[in-house]
């Protein structure tokens, strides 16, 4: 989820929040208030009626609103508020009133008076000014909210555009990092935190780089020495053990030699020293590598199925793209049976290749480990160079082992 949108989301459900219980609170205090001046109106149209009875003696009736009638005795009870229902003959319903009860005595005179006020119209008036109130909050919330995103999203421009810098960021471009400079602190501080950083990381990248090749060849040097010397040996006039011992020597400097090529391979795949030469056919690629391999598939007597749906355009090196698909090929031909299957499905975004062999223990998350081996014969470093680039080009790659062991390349959307 982007900050922003966080953001954003985070204030509309607070002002939503606000704006239901400032709503429903307001609509109650207007209620509260109106109610109040009503009763404040009655008590003053009480005032009013005693003190026309006291000066002309008639008693005013007008109902529903006003009921006056002599009494014998005067109550107890205290002046009293109460809502009541009252049929309105005209519109054929009951409508809300508030009234008035009081026991008062004028002139010798004891007197009932009841005086009502409708609070329909009163109730209407709450509900208007609530909405109203409701519609004034909203749209003002709706105008700030959208000002408000929009100031953000310029403030945050310059923020993006450094993202952007630094997720083009390679190390084997050998170039400094380029960030806009804002007028925000914290941002500024982030950019130098982050030049920082990666200028220590291309210093480290380079040593590394720098140590690796160099390693490459003074390791390489001493044993293409050893071997030819050994060869030499070979054709001296040794007896059977020491013929043996020099023959195992020299298998081993050659499993040594290939080891650290296969290392050093990994390191500059690691590294991104490799460019993409273009769009690459994975179709045109997979027959000519098939027929490249038809020798080791006749002498292991292996039956292969290519079957074509729609072709698979990658981005890949040249001559990264020939490792990756000879080390497959070659997987599916050293773990296969004798007289076994291969099968390959080539679809528009995904590659899978499949081989009958003996059960194993691997699963997904240990096969392309480094130094996990199938057999005494390889070093481990087959599958952990396909899953390398693999991730370098933007592609997923996972097995399964479902009666048929099969690798699985698609795109990393």
């Amino acid at each position: 989820m982007k900050f922003l949108y966080k953001i954003n989301r985070n204030h509309l459900i607070l002002f939503t929040a606000i704006l239901l219980i400032s709503s429903v609170a307001g609509f109650y205090i207007l209620h509260h208030i109106i109610l109040n001046a009503t009763k404040e109106s009655l008590v003053e149209k009480e005032t009013l009626l005693i003190k026309q009875i006291n000066e002309t003696g008639e008693i005013p009736n007008l109902y529903p609103v006003i009921e006056v009638k002599k009494i014998d005795q005067l109550s107890d009870e205290e002046p009293e508020f109460k809502e009541i229902l009252i049929q309105n003959d005209v519109e054929g319903e009951l409508e809300p009133y508030l009234e008035y009860s009081n026991h008062v005595k004028i002139n010798d005179s004891l007197y009932s008076i009841k005086l009502r006020q409708s609070i329909f119209e009163n109730e209407d008036l709450v509900i208007i000014l609530a909405l109203s109130l409701f519609l004034i909050i909203s749209v003002s919330f709706g105008v700030s909210f959208f000002i408000s995103k929009k100031i953000n999203k310029t403030i945050w421009t310059d923020f993006e555009s450094n993202l952007r810098a630094i997720e083009r960021f390679n190390f084997s471009d050998n170039k400094k990092i380029e960030l806009l400079e804002s007028n925000i602190e914290e941002f500024d501080r982030l950019n130098r935190v982050i030049n920082v950083l990666t200028e220590k990381l291309i210093a480290d990248y380079l040593s590394l780089k720098e140590f690796t090749e160099t390693a490459s060849h003074e390791i390489q040097t001493p044993l293409s020495v050893a071997l030819m010397n050994l060869d030499e040996a070979l054709q001296m006039d040794l007896n059977e053990e020491a013929f043996k011992k020099i023959l195992t020597s020299i298998n081993a400097l050659k499993r040594l030699s290939a080891l650290n090529q296969s290392l050093i391979l990994l390191t500059k795949i690691e590294n991104r020293q490799f460019k993409a030469d273009g769009d690459l056919s994975l179709n045109d690629l997979i027959s000519r590598k098939l027929q490249e391999f038809s020798p080791l598939f006749e002498s292991k007597e292996l039956d292969v199925e290519l079957k074509y749906e729609q072709d698979f355009i990658l981005k890949m090196n040249d001559q990264l793209a020939d490792l990756l698909f000879n080390n497959l090929l070659s997987n599916a031909i050293n773990h296969n049976l004798k007289g076994g299957s291969i099968q390959l499905v080539i679809r528009q975004a995904e590659l899978i290749i499949c081989n009958t062999g003996d059960p194993n223990s691997l699963t997904d998350d240990t096969i392309f480990d480094r130094f996990t081996r199938g057999n005494s014969k390889s070093f481990g470093l087959g599958l952990a160079i396909v899953r390398k680039i693999c991730e370098t080009h933007h592609l997923e790659i996972h097995y399964t082992n479902d009666k048929l062991h099969c690798f699985t390349i698609s795109k990393d959307f």
